[in-house]
């Protein structure tokens, strides 16, 4: 094995894929595959925080952790039609069980309910980073720094919140208060990865693989569980006068999207048909069907109600509860030829978000 918390990453996407994806869909959930096909799957197994966990890896030595695993007798993988379908085998349950013990797969998987989730929590993180490697020059009276964030829209929002509170010593005064009740209720690991990560006037913050060194873990551990702490321990639900809580994205729906699929959203609130827009656009209806699904993930209160009906979706998610299965196909020869694929993927993000919450 090349590495236990890779190999564990591994088994554990092909235990939530419990035989209903692919070998090689685990290698593009894991590298972090720009496809909506993919974006939904890591929705609906409720793996969406393992998505692009090793994107800095390639797609060979992904697919050589996931064989060595095979070898082990980890994983299994079985023919399945024109594909292959892959499997955690009793024994990798038992190794799965031992690796969680070490790196808490499961908590982290339980904070993020899709992709959109988790680039909300990583631009909520880039902005208290900011603000406090911000805060941190001024009151030293250092006005030329490198920001550790280089994302302009990031810095502008972070300018924005900066100019609401003029006497600059006092808001740092806050924002330390409030940064330090939020880590008092963390375990002394979580406040490390988190506190470690911070960057200041006389102190540059640890990068993923260095705080995990410390812990003697690979680099996408601190990451993972940084993404957890800022998705369900960030203090974005106290008093309307904290500071922290400002940095909250207001609009959670469109954050994470694809510029493209923002694209589609304004030209359906404007009330064009798919369609208008995709001839507007120059694209496929397939592809704007795929927007239309993205934006569905994204916000579980944008309304559907022009795609699918209420009726279909409890139709679906029956059809999923009776047969066991998430396989669009299977879904679709057993809904019957009243029921398109969109209709069926929408019914699929919505049942997703059912089980998030």
């Amino acid at each position: 094995m090349q590495n236990p918390f890779y190999t564990g990453l591994c088994l554990l996407a092909a235990q939530r894929f419990a035989g209903e994806r692919s070998p090689q869909a685990v290698v593009h959930l894991l590298r972090g595959r720009k496809n909506n096909q993919v974006i939904t799957d890591a929705a609906l197994f409720g793996v969406s925080i393992l998505y692009g966990i090793m994107q800095h890896r390639t797609n060979e030595e992904v697919r050589q952790e996931i064989e060595d695993a095979i070898s082990a007798g980890w994983l299994t993988v079985h023919p399945n039609a024109n594909k292959e379908s892959i499997y955690c085998s009793p024994q990798g349950e038992e190794q799965l069980a031992v690796y969680d013990s070490l790196y808490n797969y499961e908590e982290c998987l339980a904070s993020i309910s899709s992709v959109h989730d988790k680039v909300r929590a990583i631009r909520l993180w880039s902005k208290l980073q900011l603000l406090v490697q911000t805060l941190s020059h001024i009151t030293q009276q250092a006005s030329h720094f490198y920001p550790v964030i280089e994302d302009r829209e990031i810095q502008q929002e972070v300018k924005q919140l900066l100019s609401q509170y003029p006497d600059r010593q006092e808001l740092a005064g806050t924002v330390k208060y409030e940064l330090s009740a939020w880590v008092e209720g963390l375990a002394p690991w979580e406040q490390q990865i988190i506190l470690r990560r911070l960057s200041g006037k006389r102190k540059t913050g640890l990068t993923f693989s260095q705080i995990a060194e410390l812990f003697g873990h690979a680099g996408e551990w601190a990451g993972m569980h940084l993404i957890r702490l800022v998705a369900e321990r960030f203090p974005s639900s106290g008093s309307v006068d904290g500071v922290l809580s400002r940095l909250v994205d207001k609009d959670m729906g469109n954050h994470g999207l694809t510029a493209t699929a923002r694209q589609t959203k304004l030209l359906l609130a404007a009330g064009l048909t798919l369609e208008e827009i995709g001839k507007r656009r120059g694209l496929k209806r397939g592809t704007i069907e795929d927007h239309i699904v993205e934006i569905a993930i994204a916000d579980p209160f944008y309304d559907v109600a022009d795609f699918v009906t209420n009726e279909k979706i409890e139709r679906v998610h029956t059809i999923m509860k009776e047969t066991g299965t998430k396989k669009l196909g299977e879904i679709k020869r057993a809904a019957g030829a009243d029921f398109s694929y969109l209709e069926i993927r929408l019914a699929c993000a919505r049942l997703a978000q059912e089980v998030k919450s």
